[in-house]
């Protein structure tokens, strides 16, 4: 399948190892700048010392990009019972994800940051 080029919403589904279910997150495609920003966020000088912050950054650039999910993807607990988060009825809902489901925000970020890959001679793909 050929990639549109100037698409603005992807989609990304991963298998969620928490619910057992395939959690369908949109995103929108990153900036040069995000890309290079990305990149330098991953080390950071503290003291002298380099420090290892791919988590962080991960996450930060993650929830920068994600547009949305899937409706029923993720339910949360309200009023004593449950009830599917919707970016439409709860403003905050990136700021849950990054909170109880940072594992999938940071595998978004990874996936479209870090996500090449060389096709070889001889595999599906390079034919």
């Amino acid at each position: 399948m050929a990639r549109i080029l100037g698409e603005p919403r992807h989609t990304l589904a991963i298998q969620d190892p928490v619910s057992g279910s395939v959690v369908t997150l949109y995103y929108r495609g990153p900036t040069s700048e995000e890309r290079v920003a990305y990149q330098l966020s991953a080390f950071r000088l503290e003291g002298g010392e380099r420090r290892f912050c791919l988590g962080e950054t991960r996450l930060k650039f993650g929830v920068e990009i994600l547009t949305g999910f899937e409706a029923g993807d993720f339910i949360i607990t309200a009023e004593g019972g449950q009830t599917p988060l919707d970016p439409t009825r709860h403003p905050d809902w990136k700021e849950r994800l990054a909170e109880d489901a940072p594992d999938l925000v940071s595998y978004l970020a990874q996936q479209v940051f870090e996500g090449m890959r060389v096709a070889s001679r001889g595999e599906p793909e390079w034919d």
